[in-house]
């Protein structure tokens, strides 16, 4: 285990494998993978829906508390009050928090899964990968070579870093049959010369083609190979960003309440600045990173829907009315409009006989 992330790490690692070995095909298997994140995070989405649902309920209270207590909030007992008034409404603040703080290291697991298919789906061990980078680099696979840059090929640690990045490239150099017949007998050799070591020879390679897409490459790649940004692949980086913006807008949209103006701003900063992230993300890693992204939008953008009909906000109890009760002269003054109504519907009658006969 190299870190405690390994305890997230790995069970996805897992997962991810079991998805390849149902689809036979990188692409699919990770959309097949981020519907399944999904659902692992649903109950979290859930509780985080339900955290927020609490915190609008009793937002109007809380605001009017900072209003009692304008300018001098930092009193003992404006502290005092809030925290019974989160007592008294049963919320708790960090419950918001708590599902993105869980979703965080989730993602990056997911991540780390994606772009690592040596280590976690052919179950490759360090040392055998850095092997296999250098045998490459010797048998001048021009595009590791050109990846390594000044990587000291020497260096086992610098190699290791390097392969976090890069590993899905070194998978997608071993799909060339020659190449992998060379690493392959690199590999035996090392292995006769270092037994005690552990080198794994015996490993199959894995289909990273996917839509005519080389998941190892990055779009900016794909642009610097063809001398040109017309090149399909730059869709990529765009449909990441319009799905991106789609998700903060439909959050916003469908969970709006009034705020005050500092948090609007705040809101509408978040709106832009999330869908320019997904575009340096994707243009900037492997296509593959870029493909999970844009399904891991598209799903959120159902999941926001799927949690709007299922965690509805609770409706606030009604408190029962009061009977008002009635002094001697409202008594009195009752009965006296109740018996002059009875008069009026006896002369009523009596002039309807008159008239029959």
């Amino acid at each position: 285990m190299e870190s405690l992330l390994d305890i997230i790490y790995i069970p996805l690692a897992w997962i991810f494998k079991l998805c390849y070995m149902l689809v036979d095909n990188y692409g699919l298997a990770i959309i097949l993978f981020a519907f399944i994140a999904k659902l692992l995070m649903l109950p979290i989405s859930i509780k985080g829906e339900k955290g927020r649902l609490k915190m609008q309920a009793v937002q109007p209270k809380m605001n009017a508390l900072q209003q009692k207590y304008k300018g001098d909030t930092k009193n003992p007992k404006y502290s005092e009050e809030l925290q019974q008034l989160y007592a008294e409404e049963g919320y708790n603040p960090m419950s918001g928090c708590l599902p993105t703080f869980i979703q965080l290291p989730i993602i990056l697991g997911l991540w780390n899964a994606i772009r690592r298919p040596l280590t976690y789906i052919v179950g490759l061990n360090k040392l055998t990968n850095f092997a296999i980078v250098n045998i490459l680099n010797s048998s001048g696979v021009q595009k590791i070579i050109d990846a390594l840059g000044k990587t000291d090929l020497a260096d086992f640690d610098a190699v290791t870093k390097w392969l976090q990045t890069n590993e899905i490239r070194v998978a997608q150099a071993l799909n060339d049959p020659t190449v992998f017949e060379t690493v392959k007998s690199g590999l035996a050799d090392y292995a006769l010369k270092y037994p005690d070591k552990g080198f794994i020879t015996d490993f199959t390679t894995l289909n990273l083609n996917f839509l005519g897409l080389d998941l190892s490459m990055t779009p900016s790649e794909y642009i610097s190979e063809a001398g040109s940004i017309f090149v399909w692949t730059t869709l990529l980086p765009i449909i990441s960003g319009i799905t991106s913006f789609l998700v903060s807008y439909l959050t916003q949209k469908i969970n709006a309440q009034p705020t005050p103006d500092g948090q609007k701003t705040n809101m509408n900063l978040l709106l832009y600045t999330m869908p320019l992230l997904s575009v340096w993300l994707a243009f900037s890693f492997q296509t593959g990173v870029g493909i999970y992204w844009i399904a891991s939008n598209v799903l959120s953008i159902g999941q926001i829907f799927l949690l709007k009909a299922i965690v509805k906000p609770s409706k606030p109890e009604e408190k029962p009315k009061k009977e008002k009760k009635l002094n001697y002269n409202q008594i009195e003054k009752m009965k006296r409009i109740e018996e002059e109504k009875e008069k009026q519907g006896a002369i009523i009658v009596n002039e309807e006989d008159t008239d029959n006969k």
